[in-house]
């Protein structure tokens, strides 16, 4: 699989990276699939040229990074591994979350215990905190890097302008970008490198339908009906000209787009992941008519 740089970091991350928000524990109503299964999608993963693999300290309140810690023991060194930090993880304590810098200390150590490592290659804080002062967590992600518990900071869902305001601090910004959510494009600056999380809003961009996960009005991430029925319909003819799935053309979409180091997919089965990392860059003709189409479903 192809590697992109990440930024001026010196990493080169796979154009397509293993989520685990689904590893043991049912977030977001994605539905959780066990170790066998994790460990059988790990091994494809790493079979076939990814070597991105991306998690949080809030996915299941640990359970996810308890999960990889348990199943990386092999493979570690082969793989890019990315958290965050950010999420309240007792529901009762408010302490045991945001980003100040004695949370940031603690809940590191929380996520390189669960995950069985010594260090992380990437960090994030999962999103902007508001009540806490940017330099002191700079000042805290800072330290951890000088202390080897981390290779290289991001950050996740900031705004481009906190992406500025971190004065160079991050070497990149994991944020929702697809067909179906191209706001990064208005907000970002075109040089900040991206990791895309939900590519295929939440399967919608799958073209199999509202069914499962995407039936429900709660849904995350949203996306308006109206909105991306008209680009799933075209995605569908894009696909056909192709000789692909919807899927792997809407991740072809994004492969093509140069400032998209990474996009964030996942899978409840081999069988499913195989079919994503099939996909490649679409063809110029057939990018175009998406851009397009995307273009006009995304106007107020």
């Amino acid at each position: 699989m192809r590697k992109n740089p990440l930024g001026l970091s010196g990493l080169e991350v796979s154009a397509l990276s293993l989520g685990t928000m689904n590893f043991g524990a049912d977030w977001h109503k994605i539905g959780a699939i066990d170790d066998k299964a994790a460990s059988s999608l790990l091994d494809l993963a790493v079979e076939r040229g990814v070597n991105l693999i991306d998690t949080a300290d809030i996915y299941g309140r640990g359970a996810s990074e308890e999960m990889l810690g348990r199943l990386l023991k092999g493979r570690r060194k082969k793989l890019l591994l990315a958290t965050k930090v950010l999420g309240q993880m007792d529901l009762a304590d408010p302490k045991t979350g945001g980003l100040s810098a004695r949370w940031i200390a603690k809940a590191l150590d929380g996520s390189l215990k669960r995950l069985k490592t010594d260090y992380v290659d990437l960090y994030m804080p999962h999103a902007w905190d508001f009540e806490v002062p940017l330099q002191e967590s700079l000042g805290a992600f800072e330290k951890a890097v000088k202390a080897g518990k981390v290779r290289v900071l991001g950050c996740s869902n900031f705004s481009g302008p906190q992406f500025k305001a971190a004065g160079g601090a991050f070497h990149f910004n994991q944020v929702q970008y697809s067909l179906v959510a191209r706001f990064a494009e208005n907000d970002q600056d075109p040089k900040t490198p991206l990791l895309a999380w939900s590519p295929l809003a939440g399967g919608l961009l799958s073209g199999k339908g509202a069914s499962g996960r995407r039936a429900d009005p709660d849904a995350f991430p949203y996306v308006a009906p109206e909105r991306g029925a008209a680009v799933v319909e075209v995605l569908r003819r894009v696909a056909a000209l192709e000789g692909s799935t919807c899927a792997q053309a809407a991740l072809g979409w994004l492969m093509g787009k140069p400032f998209v180091a990474s996009a964030v997919v996942g899978a409840r089965t081999p069988a499913q992941l195989a079919e994503l990392l099939d996909a490649k860059p679409l063809s110029p003709r057939a990018a175009a008519l998406l851009d397009r189409a995307s273009e006009i479903c995304s106007r107020p």
